[in-house]
């Protein structure tokens, strides 16, 4: 995976905060945040397979997605290196798990 993002992309600090976890029988809707120079970014994602599984999928909103354009990073890279760290669980959990 070397160069597989532009170099800015791997200093990048982003710690993911998943407040909610409401676990389904296949997959899991989860809702957090992460910042990025003190801006906020709040998700909602679906992972199927449970956290740490096999595969996510991130949303963020639109003026999220522009708040991140303001700091000269690509949303989409962005939202693929959350979700990669949802599914390799580097991750904090800030809330219990709701059945």
């Amino acid at each position: 995976m070397i160069n597989e993002y532009p170099e800015k992309y791997y200093n990048l600090k982003l710690d993911i905060n998943i407040k909610n976890v409401v676990e389904g029988s296949v997959a899991s809707k989860l809702s957090g945040f992460f910042f990025m120079n003190d801006i906020r970014i709040a998700f909602t994602a679906i992972a199927f397979g449970r956290i740490g599984g096999h595969n996510v999928n991130v949303k963020i909103s639109k003026t999220s997605s522009n708040d991140i354009k303001k700091l000269g990073f690509d949303p989409e890279i962005i939202v693929q290196i959350v979700q990669r760290k949802i599914i390799e669980g580097d991750v904090t959990i800030l809330a219990k798990k709701n059945k």
